[in-house]
């Protein structure tokens, strides 16, 4: 009973992979497109962007598990706008430094990178 129940185990362990493998390598254009969307690579990413992963996922090289999302900033640390631009103008990335060194800091400090 116990050397059925390894060998089973070990069968398993050699043709479940395989079966992953194989499906992944199934991949029709239904579901690369759903994957794309859910993703954000979808045509309203641009058109390189969506060519490029379409590609990729009907060769078979993008993973269709779940991909893991980052988790947001706590309350603590977000900030209010008024307090991110009084930060920004404090460690000289006010508006008058730039247009795009100044939103780039508010996008940070309003995510809570930036404290």
């Amino acid at each position: 009973m116990r050397r059925s129940a390894i060998v089973f185990t070990i069968a398993a362990m050699m043709i479940l992979p395989e079966a992953v493998v194989y499906a992944q390598s199934r991949a029709s254009y239904r579901t690369c497109e759903a994957l794309s969307e859910r993703r954000g690579s979808g045509p309203e990413a641009g058109n390189r962007t969506h060519n490029q992963f379409m590609r990729d996922c009907l060769a078979g090289t993008i993973s269709f598990a779940a991909a893991r999302t980052p988790a947001p900033a706590s309350e603590a640390h977000t900030q209010s706008f008024e307090k991110c631009e009084d930060l920004s103008v404090e460690r000289g990335s006010g508006p008058d430094s730039g247009w795009r060194t100044h939103r780039s800091f508010m996008r940070q400090c309003m995510a809570g990178r930036i404290r």
